[in-house]
């Protein structure tokens, strides 16, 4: 392990490298869940499908799964490296000045629809479709490399069919920003869920700003239900 890029509420994110023979070295992520969470059933299941279902997920569009292995410490997801910033990032610099013009913002929201288009598409071994729904689509998920490559990021609260790891009743998992009526009535969701997520998306990029700009949570939900 070289360094700690973040943390997130249930799961450490860390740069390390991963050394083979004959001098073999390449920069790897790996995201384990956070000490206190392992000895929760409901979170490591999440954490283990999120695994399960990382690597099953092969696209140019998606951040890319290398294994998963068990540490001490818990289940550990071995995630490739990949040098560059969040679409939200890029967004909140390029705020006021004309350096990320809109064709090149649809450009990288296209490319984050093809990855995210082929998680809806996945099928089990099977041919069963796994109806995946990340949940979480928004600017933050999507990320954007130096060289130009686009990739969804975080499928941590990703739902799919047959897993027993679900949200509770009550509990709003998410951006509410970026939420579909139904997922913040707690009801089922599935692939159109993230559709409208990135419509909220295609809406701040010809608008050049944030839909809900600086209201409260209580006023956003209001309007997301009822408007």
């Amino acid at each position: 392990v070289l360094a700690q890029l973040g943390q997130g509420g249930t799961a450490n994110v860390m740069l390390a490298v991963a050394r083979g023979p004959s001098g073999f070295n390449k920069l790897v992520v790996l995201k384990s869940m956070r000490g206190n969470f392992q000895s929760e059933p409901e979170i490591a299941s999440m954490f283990m499908s999120e695994a399960r279902l990382a690597a099953r997920l092969n696209h140019p569009n998606v951040v890319q799964t290398n294994e998963v292995f068990e540490s001490p410490e818990g289940p550990v997801i071995v995630m490739e490296y990949l040098e560059g910033q969040s679409l939200s990032h890029v967004m909140a610099r390029a705020r006021g000045k004309d350096v990320f013009p809109l064709r090149m913002h649809l450009r990288v929201i296209c490319e984050a629809l093809a990855g995210l288009h082929h998680a809806h598409e996945l099928a089990d071994y099977d041919g069963r479709a796994l109806h995946v729904v990340h949940r979480d689509m928004s600017p933050h998920n999507v990320f954007v490399t130096f060289e130009g490559q686009v990739k969804v990021l975080d499928f941590g609260i990703a739902k799919l069919a047959g897993t027993t790891a679900d949200t509770a009743t009550g509990v709003i998992k998410g951006k509410l920003r970026y939420m579909a009526p139904e997922q913040i009535a707690g009801e089922g969701v599935d692939r159109r869920a993230d559709v409208f997520a990135v419509g909220i998306m295609l809406w701040e990029a010809a608008a050049g700003e944030r839909m809900w700009r600086d209201m409260t949570d209580v006023t956003i939900m209001n309007r997301i239900l009822n408007d």
